[in-house]
């Protein structure tokens, strides 16, 4: 039976116990083993938690609501290269290299996360091996998910098929190609853009047709996979 420590943290997630939860769990308990003091705070929707090219100061536990990662150019183009959830490492990567944070962490939501400093980090790693391997199985998979992403990126051909991809992934595949799955908009056409690799004026073209062609209906709340089977025959063009 799970400790009251370990129910309370995955009450915090809001989310059901899975490996997520068993790795926070896992790495908050290091934490606590080597005597490290960490910093919780809240962030509200639309602040940025770190910014790429500041200096690699700590790192920060998501432990509920969710967040962009992204990436920009010195144009100022930006790429969001995923969504962090509760559980995961935000700046693991930077931090360890004692560098600047590489990616941009920007709230979808309210959301609440831990702060470890670099050194107590490092301390972490040193005095606990538990500590250190739950921080590996996060950077690994941190990196499968950055390698997911570059697919859905790269290997669709297509904008129209990388746009279709994305709101499979939306759905979770949740629904079958007979039922109609529902999206939130929680994101707008510059945000979709800024995944899919194109700009916001070509995101809106597109949604536009996908409706007239009847494969997704939009409301002002949510995004409808009317034919999911013809959405999944454009996401491989």
């Amino acid at each position: 039976m799970p400790s009251a420590q370990h129910r309370e943290i995955e009450e915090q997630l809001g989310v059901a116990p899975d490996h997520r939860a068993a790795d926070l769990y896992s790495l908050l308990r290091a934490v606590r083993a080597s005597k490290i003091n960490s910093f919780n705070s809240v962030h509200g929707r639309g602040q940025v938690v770190f910014a790429e090219g500041e200096p690699a100061r700590g790192v920060y536990i998501l432990r509920s609501g969710r967040a962009t990662v992204s990436i920009s150019s010195s144009e100022g183009r930006v790429v969001m290269l995923r969504l962090a959830r509760p559980g995961d490492l935000l700046g693991v990567n930077s931090v360890l290299q004692d560098s600047f944070y590489d990616t941009t962490v920007k709230t979808l939501e309210t959301c609440t996360t831990e702060f470890i400093t670099r050194a107590e980090l490092i301390e972490v790693v040193k005095q606990n091996r538990a500590g250190a391997e739950v921080m590996v199985t996060m950077l690994s998979r941190e990196l499968a998910q950055l390698t997911e992403r570059a697919k859905s990126l790269l290997l669709p051909q297509t904008i129209r098929g990388r746009l279709a991809k994305l709101l499979l992934e939306w759905s979770n595949g949740a629904a079958e190609a007979s039922h109609a799955a529902e999206l939130d908009r929680r994101f707008t056409h510059e945000e979709i853009a800024q995944m899919i690799c194109c700009s916001r004026e070509t995101v809106t073209r597109l949604l536009a047709t996908l409706s007239r062609q009847r494969v997704i209906r939009i409301t002002p709340d949510s995004i409808v996979i009317v034919d999911r089977a013809a959405l999944e025959k454009i996401a491989l063009t």
